[in-house]
């Protein structure tokens, strides 16, 4: 039963993260782009979201990830695709988990008050962000990935051994 239940948050917390992250970006570029905002409303728009962002992050990647976790220690046999889907998984929230404490924690401090001048440290730790955001999602989405190609099972296969062999 905590199989299935976990396959059943595998399932839906990670594409739910990859669609509301990448949803988040589009809607922030544009804020950003938007010429009817000023420096200091960007500013505050940030400082609003960025938190939903990544309390939304932790709530799925990291159900996504105790979910793959528990598939793994309850399977039978030793299951390298589910192992390597709870690896990139566990990476992903890390990497994540950095972005929020190294780069974005500094970064609201560059930017309080609202409408403070841009420094090259803004600018280093922005694009690092992004970078840092572009790797996760990256890594998070090649899990989905696999883990959607592999095979279903079948009724006499145990849920977690259906996602042993994916090539």
């Amino acid at each position: 039963m905590l199989t299935k239940i976990a396959m059943t948050i595998l399932r839906i917390s990670l594409p739910v993260w990859i669609g509301g992250a990448v949803l988040f970006v589009i809607t922030s570029v544009a804020e950003q782009r938007f010429s009817g905002f000023d420096s200091a409303m960007r500013d505050q728009l940030a400082a609003i979201r960025f938190p939903h962002y990544y309390r939304f992050c932790w709530a799925t990647l990291g159900s996504a990830t105790l979910a793959s976790l528990i598939l793994l220690l309850s399977s039978d046999r030793r299951n390298r695709t589910l192992a390597l889907i709870s690896g990139l998984i566990t990476l992903s929230l890390c990497i994540a988990m950095f972005d929020y404490f190294a780069v974005y924690q500094p970064l609201l401090e560059l930017i309080t008050p609202p409408g403070k001048a841009r420094t090259q440290e803004f600018s280093r730790l922005h694009d690092l962000s992004r970078q840092v955001n572009q790797l996760h999602l990256i890594l998070a989405s090649v899990a989905a990935i696999i883990h959607a190609a592999a095979p279903p099972r079948s009724k006499n296969t145990p849920a977690p051994t259906h996602l042993e062999k994916v090539t």
